[in-house]
């Protein structure tokens, strides 16, 4: 197994096992196996063990039937709709001259994962953002081995889970008789196998959008900024399919995946399509114009949200290669070009590319794909890691500071689009108080002239009369100078 990586992927609608072999240049994906799940995970957490237990033992003995040999040790790629980010900032005093070995740096990272955190939380992972070393402040994560110091100061962005949702996967995983030797998020396993090095360099955003959870990452000069998970995705688009024309989910699925727009084409009301009925059932009419109503509705949400939190990051003006979006609703017709209109911003769709061999299996290149094949990849490229074990006590202490990117988040009830709205009302309100200040100096600058213009009347009386407004300029006058001072809000 030494020459060969095993990936395990947990979500909300499949479960998937994967083997790569591991060569010079990359990985070549030989197995990838994939079994759906209807019920047994809800938006990326375990709900039903014994459902999951037995889908991963499926994907297990077809995968050691064509592998020939038994699968023990294994890669979790896994989600959760919990998952948040907060900022810790670790100190330290060196001794000696010594230059600061790869040893060192994993040490302090080691130290991260011990951050305390709130109750029932743990720490997943810890992304070093900057080093500030005595006097040089500010140094890229890539940049500080080899350096000298007394006093080190790193920055990390921690990515938190519940305890208790990471426990249940890796139960699912040790029933079935393997073991979990590391862990990769599945919204970093995504960005990992999608974004290309130009991306990742000079600023982008990456959106999974999954059937259960909306995964968003942020990565700017090669390093991830910001990590957040939207609990609502594809899954949402197929149940109001399912809701509004009375079919199953699978027919809505079938519906939405071939009939799907996300930009109205025109479609007139005597398009339609005829939904033969079941076992001799009525037949039943589904207008191609009401189904993309739908999904452009929903798609929006899906995608305002996202853009959202990205804002919220404080990189919006800071990744001008734009967007990636990935995930199986990425095959949505004319998803592009609704990203972009909201958005205002470059898009591009994504499968796995990187460091894998074209010669690897073909499913592994569909973008459901993409994140158990960027866990491959990013086990391969730090392979020193594996085994390590990133399991870290529960501490019960104060938490460390929130990033403001999450310090409100609660979308689970569409708060998300609430806080959308109320920030559109506050702008518009604060846009109608400028334009009644402006109104209210306009007005007293008016009379102080009119006041002027009355002694010139007293003092020539031969000066011409001032110009009466016409009944229309007093009506619309106003409405049309405050119209142009808002910027065109209603």
């Amino acid at each position: 197994m030494n020459d060969f990586l095993v990936a395990v992927e947990l979500c909300t609608s499949k479960v998937a096992m994967a083997v790569a072999e591991a060569g010079y240049n990359g990985i070549r994906v030989i197995h990838h196996k994939v079994v759906p799940v209807s019920k047994g995970m809800s938006r990326g957490d375990v709900q039903n063990t014994q459902r999951i237990v037995e889908a991963l033992s499926h994907c297990k003995r077809d995968i050691e039937a064509d592998y020939g040999k038994t699968i023990e040790d294994v890669i979790l790629c896994a989600g959760s709709q919990s998952l948040r980010t907060v900022e810790y900032t670790l100190r330290a005093k060196r001794s000696g001259n010594n230059l600061i070995s790869p040893d060192e740096l994993q040490q302090w990272r080691q130290q991260a994962f011990r951050a305390e955190t709130m109750a029932g939380e743990t720490v997943l992972d810890a992304i070093p953002q900057s080093y500030n070393i005595d006097d040089s402040i500010g140094n890229p994560p890539d940049s500080v081995e080899g350096m000298s110091g007394k006093y080190i100061e790193v920055r990390y962005r921690l990515i938190l889970g519940k305890s208790i949702a990471e426990r249940n996967k890796h139960d699912v995983v040790e029933k079935c008789g393997m073991k979990v030797v590391r862990t990769v998020l599945s919204p970093i396993g995504s960005a990992i196998a999608t974004l290309n090095e130009n991306e990742m360099e000079n600023g982008v955003a990456m959106i999974d959008i999954g059937a259960g959870t909306t995964d968003v990452v942020v990565v700017k000069d090669r390093i991830v900024r910001a990590v957040g998970v939207i609990p609502f995705a594809g899954n949402t688009i197929t149940s109001d399919i399912r809701f509004h024309t009375c079919l199953t989910t699978d027919v809505a699925e079938i519906i939405k995946m071939k009939y799907g727009n996300c930009i109205d084409e025109g479609f007139t009301d005597n398009k339609k399509l005829v939904i033969q009925g079941v076992g001799g059932g009525e037949t039943k009419d589904v207008s191609l114009d009401f189904l993309q109503q739908i999904v452009e509705a929903r798609v929006s949400e899906i995608l305002e949200a996202a853009y959202y939190l990205i804002e919220k990051s404080g990189y919006i003006n800071k990744i001008p290669t734009g967007l990636v979006i990935t995930g199986g609703t990425a095959y949505m017709e004319h998803i592009k070009e609704l990203a972009r209109a909201i958005t205002g911003m470059r898009v591009r769709l994504a499968n796995s590319q990187g460091n894998i061999s074209e010669a690897s299996q073909r499913s592994c290149f569909d973008t459901t794909a993409c994140s158990i094949v960027g866990a491959l990849i990013d086990s391969y490229n730090n392979n020193s890691e594996i085994g390590e074990g990133h399991t870290v006590k529960h501490i019960d202490a104060k938490p460390a500071r929130d990033n403001d990117m999450f310090r409100e988040q609660d979308i689970t009830k569409m708060t998300l689009r609430e806080k959308l709205r109320r920030e559109k009302e506050e702008k518009r309100r604060l846009k109608q108080e400028q334009a009644a200040r402006k109104e209210a100096e306009r007005k007293a600058k008016q009379a102080a002239e009119e006041e002027e213009d009355e002694e010139i009347e007293e003092e020539e009386p031969e000066a011409e009369p001032q110009h009466e407004p016409s009944k229309i300029e007093k009506r619309w006058g106003g409405f049309i100078r405050d119209l142009f001072d808002t910027g065109g809000s209603n």
